[in-house]
């Protein structure tokens, strides 16, 4: 290994980790400042719910029908045109306060949304070129920085909108340009699966899990997720805490995901990946459940971020898993890990909106420690059934990796 190519890749890790975040944080700026709509176009909770919740099923539905293209391509189009799509939520500002403005923002969060979709899993099969990086560490660093971005996106909305309106997010737009130019000057590719090995024979790894398995590990806890990301704003709202503190617990959520990934991926080199999602997944429960008992006190806030810091590092696990999982290509694999669990999630949430409705913002929170809970007893169970996924990790994913094709 030389110390160049190694920086090269790192290099490359770095302007797709900041991609991700640029992407994700358009992706996640409305739930924040969904009071603010709600006041300027008089909407109910479940109506504005839905604006959202239109967004983030573009982005996930569409990734579950997009993430077959481009396999045999190693040009990162996609990631270009992703980050110029992303963007255009930041220009709400100029829709008419009526019904044909809210029609008008829905169509904004689709096509948001579109580019949030076709980014995801084009950085995905960037990443996968990083041959030099271990597995754990560069899907952690990528999927960190969007999370980061997400929740951050919540924040800096907050912010901007508290101070100049809906009109200050307009600045947000100039921010793809810097992507783009980063990507093209970095020289990224985009990894190409090959569906047999070196001498032509089918690829055989050991130690894969079925994927309809990983994913149905990760989508109670992403329905879980979903909810804490796109009701605590609002019930804190309710609560009588200021719009920014609703941004600002958002992020602590995100943040906690930001960090808590590192210490794990070193974790699973050694104990493996399933059993470290599996109990990081059984952790976020508990957390959860006590953020919500005193979540009417501010310093309740930190167990908010411990509640990211489990269940983002255990669901960034079942990603790693997903990479080298039985059934699919790599890009449907990994449109499926995201899109899949995202978008099962938010059509999820958009029922869990009309309870909120009905039932308040808190009723429907404190549902959403059973979802960590759910994903933690589903991967004890696959720990039973596989209980080599514990064992040999480091040369399984050696020998997974040796089954693609190196960038050119």
């Amino acid at each position: 290994m030389s110390e160049s190519s190694l920086r090269a890749e790192w290099s490359r890790l770095i302007v797709l980790s900041g991609v991700h975040f640029l992407v994700d944080m358009f992706g996640n700026m409305l739930p924040a400042i969904l009071p603010v709509v709600r006041e300027n176009f008089s909407l109910s909770l479940s109506v504005a719910a839905f604006i959202p919740a239109s967004l983030a099923l573009t982005a996930n539905g569409v990734q579950m029908l997009t993430g077959h293209l481009r396999a045999d391509e190693h040009r990162p189009f996609f990631l270009h045109l992703g980050l110029l799509l992303a963007c255009v939520i930041c220009v709400i500002a100029v829709a008419p306060r009526s019904g044909v403005g809210v029609a008008m923002i829905v169509v904004l969060g689709i096509v948001s949304g579109s580019g949030i979709a076709v980014t995801h899993p084009e950085g995905l099969r960037a990443v996968h070129t990083l041959s030099q990086i271990p597995a754990a560490t560069s899907t952690a660093v990528f999927m960190t920085s969007g999370f980061l971005g997400f929740a951050s996106g919540g924040v800096i909305a907050a912010s901007l909108v508290s101070r100049f309106g809906l009109a200050g997010l307009y600045p947000l737009v100039l921010l793809p340009v810097v992507g783009m130019a980063a990507v093209a000057s970095s020289r990224v590719t985009l990894a190409v699966e090959a569906e047999s090995g070196s001498n032509g024979t089918p690829v055989a790894v050991s130690h894969r899990l079925p994927f309809w398995l990983i994913l149905a590990i990760g989508v109670p806890a992403g329905v879980s997720t979903t909810a804490i990301l796109q009701l605590i704003p609002t019930h804190l709202d309710t609560l009588g805490f200021a719009l920014t503190f609703g941004g600002f617990s958002t992020a602590m959520f995100g943040w906690g995901g930001a960090v808590g990934p590192f210490a794990w991926a070193a974790l699973a080199l050694r104990r493996g990946n399933l059993p470290c999602s599996t109990f990081a997944f059984l952790l976020a429960a508990p957390f959860t459940f006590f953020y919500l008992l005193f979540i009417e006190t501010r310093i309740a806030v930190a167990l908010l971020f411990g509640a990211g810091f489990f269940s983002m590092s255990a669901y960034i696990l079942t990603i790693t898993l997903a990479r080298y999982a039985q059934g699919l290509k790599l890009g449907q694999r990994m449109a499926a890990i995201v899109g899949g669990t995202w978008g099962i999630a938010y059509i999820v949430f958009m029922g869990l909106g009309a309870l909120a409705d009905h039932f308040g913002t808190g009723a429907v929170l404190k549902l959403t420690p059973f979802g960590y809970a759910l994903s933690g007893l589903i991967g004890l169970w696959a720990m039973r059934k596989y209980p080599e996924m514990g064992q040999g990790i480091r040369s399984s994913l050696v020998e997974a990796a040796g089954s693609e094709h190196p960038p050119v």
